[in-house]
C-alpha cells in the first residue's frame, strides 16, 4: 500500500478538550498502548500538542507513521512510530473468517472499529490487531527522549492518529500493511455502483418459429389459418437454408443472392 498523508501535511488540531483522546475501541487501544500512563505530565503535554495543532506532515504506510511535531521552543521534531507487518497469511485468513462471520465484516473493511474482529484476531489467530507496547518502536529527535521512551512529541502524534483512526478506521489497517476489503456494491454509498458482471452466458438457439409462437395468435386469417401457423413453415425454410461461415455470422441463401 502506498504511504498517505493526513490533511494534506497541514498542521491536525485535534477537537475537544476531554482527558482521553481517542474514543473508539480501535483509536483508544492503540492510545493506550503506545502511552500506557496517560496520567503522566508527558501524556498531558502531548494532548495540549496535539490540540494546539502541533503535529504536522502525517503520513501512514505499512509499518510506519511519521510526523513533524513542534516543541513549545518552536524546535520542529521528527517523530515516528513503528511495527512489524501484520503477517499476510494471518490477515487472508481472517478475511477468510469474515464471509461468513457479520460482526467481522465492516472490520476487515476499515469500515468500523470492530471489536469482534480485534477479539477474533487475538484469541484465534494469535495475532494482535494492536501490537503490544514492547513491538511498537517509537523514536523522536528531541533531547528528552533520551530519558523517556515515551517523550511529549511521541504522545502528540499518538493521539493525532488515534483520533484520526476514529474518523477512518481504515489507517490502523494501512498502518499494520492489511489491505482493506472492498465493502460490497449494496454498502458502498453510491446507488449506481454495483460489483463486476459476470461472464455472458452462451447463447442457446432457439426452434424455428419461436418468435411467432411467442407472439401467439394475429387474429388475421391467410388462407383459412392464422397468420402465425402460416408463417410456420416459412420460418422452417429459412433455418434449413442457414449456413454459419468461418467469422461466425449466420447467412441465408435464396435463389436471388445466389444467382
Amino acid at each position: 500500500m502506498n504511504e498517505l498523508v493526513l490533511a494534506g501535511g497541514a498542521p491536525i488540531e485535534v477537537d475537544g478538550g476531554g482527558f482521553r483522546i481517542g474514543l473508539g475501541p480501535w483509536a483508544r487501544l492503540l492510545a493506550s498502548t503506545i502511552v500506557p500512563d496517560e496520567s503522566s505530565t508527558r501524556a498531558e503535554r502531548g494532548r495540549e500538542l496535539a490540540r494546539a495543532g502541533a503535529v504536522s506532515d502525517v503520513s501512514v504506510a505499512e509499518g510506519v507513521v511519521r510526523a513533524r511535531v513542534s516543541g513549545s521552543g518552536g524546535s520542529r521534531y521528527a517523530v515516528s512510530l513503528e511495527t512489524a507487518p501484520f503477517p499476510p497469511a494471518t490477515w487472508a485468513d481472517a478475511v477468510r473468517a469474515a464471509r461468513s462471520r457479520r460482526g467481522l465484516e465492516h472490520g476487515v473493511e476499515g469500515a468500523q472499529q470492530s471489536v469482534h474482529l480485534v477479539h477474533h484476531l487475538e484469541t484465534e489467530l494469535q495475532e494482535p490487531l494492536v501490537p503490544p507496547t514492547r513491538r511498537i518502536r517509537t523514536s523522536c529527535t528531541c533531547p528528552d527522549r533520551e530519558r523517556s521512551a515515551v517523550c511529549k512529541h511521541v504522545a502528540a502524534l499518538a493521539f493525532v492518529l488515534a483520533d484520526a483512526i476514529d474518523g477512518d478506521p481504515s489507517l490502523l489497517l494501512r498502518w499494520r500493511g492489511c489491505e482493506p476489503v472492498a465493502p460490497p456494491a449494496s454498502r458502498s454509498g453510491d446507488p449506481w455502483s454495483a460489483g463486476e458482471l459476470p461472464p455472458p452466458r452462451p447463447h442457446r438457439a432457439l426452434p424455428p418459429g419461436a418468435v411467432v409462437k411467442r407472439l401467439g395468435r394475429s387474429g388475421i386469417r391467410v388462407g383459412g389459418r392464422d397468420l402465425a401457423d402460416a408463417l410456420g413453415p416459412a420460418y422452417r425454410a429459412f433455418a434449413a437454408t442457414a449456413v454459419e461461415p468461418a467469422g461466425g455470422m449466420i447467412e441465408t441463401w435464396s435463389s436471388d443472392s445466389a444467382s
